[in-house]
C-alpha cells in the first residue's frame, strides 16, 4: 500500500470551542501517532485536516435531549486532491445517529494531502470524535 498511511486524531464535541480549534489542536497532538514506515522507506507525510473547509458535526436534538454521549472511531480515505474519497466507522460510539452525524459532518472537510516524493497522494486518516452532551 504505497503512499497510504494511518493515524488517528481525537476530536471533542463541545458547544464552548470551534471546530477550528479543536481540530488544531487535536492534529497537533497526534503528530506521534503516525504508523512507522518500514525500515529504510521514508515516512510518508499523513493528511491533515483543513479547519477552514468544514464545520463542528451537528449534535442529533434527540441524542443531546437524551444526553447520549460516545466516542466514534472512523476512517477517511483522503484523495490527491485532499476531498474525503471514502468513509467508515470502525467502532461505533453505541448510537447511530452520532455515529453518522460525525462521519457525515466531517466527511464535508477538506484536508492537506499526504504526500510521497513531494507529490500529493491519496491515504487513510483515522479520526475518533468524541460526543459529549452539555
Amino acid at each position: 500500500m504505497t503512499g497510504i498511511t494511518r493515524f488517528v486524531t481525537l476530536l471533542r464535541h463541545t458547544q464552548r470551542r470551534s471546530l477550528s480549534s479543536v481540530l488544531l489542536v487535536a492534529v497537533a497532538a497526534s503528530t506521534g501517532l503516525a504508523q512507522a514506515a518500514p525500515d529504510g522507506a521514508a515516512p510518508v507525510p499523513r493528511p491533515l485536516v483543513d479547519t477552514s473547509t468544514c464545520s463542528r458535526p451537528i449534535y442529533p436534538e434527540e441524542d443531546a435531549r437524551l444526553k447520549n454521549a460516545g466516542t466514534v472511531t472512523m476512517q477517511f480515505l483522503i484523495g490527491a486532491d485532499g476531498w474525503v474519497v471514502e468513509s467508515k466507522i470502525q467502532k461505533s460510539s453505541g448510537y447511530a445517529s452520532l455515529d453518522e452525524a460525525a462521519r457525515s459532518g466531517l466527511a464535508k472537510c477538506r484536508f492537506k494531502p499526504a504526500t510521497l516524493e513531494g507529490k500529493p497522494v491519496r491515504a487513510w486518516v483515522g479520526v475518533q470524535y468524541v460526543w459529549t452532551p452539555e
